[in-house]
């Protein structure tokens, strides 16, 4: 099945929060289908992360 899925449940994939294991849960074996500004709109989440001191800089280049 192809899902469509967005930058909040990418980011809480990538970083680990609370929703990552349902996240992960219901996309497995599927085919996850992004907009073209995915790049764009996580760079920019780990930007707004890391002014808040929750994520550090080489933690944001392993995500991204």
């Amino acid at each position: 099945m192809d899902i469509v899925i967005d930058t909040s449940a990418l980011i809480a994939v990538i970083v680990g929060e609370p929703e990552r294991r349902r996240v992960v849960e219901l996309t497995t074996g599927n085919t996850l289908i992004v907009p073209g500004s995915i790049p764009w709109e996580v760079g920019n989440a780990f930007s707004a992360m890391f002014k808040q001191d929750k994520l550090t800089l080489d933690e944001a280049k392993k995500g991204f």
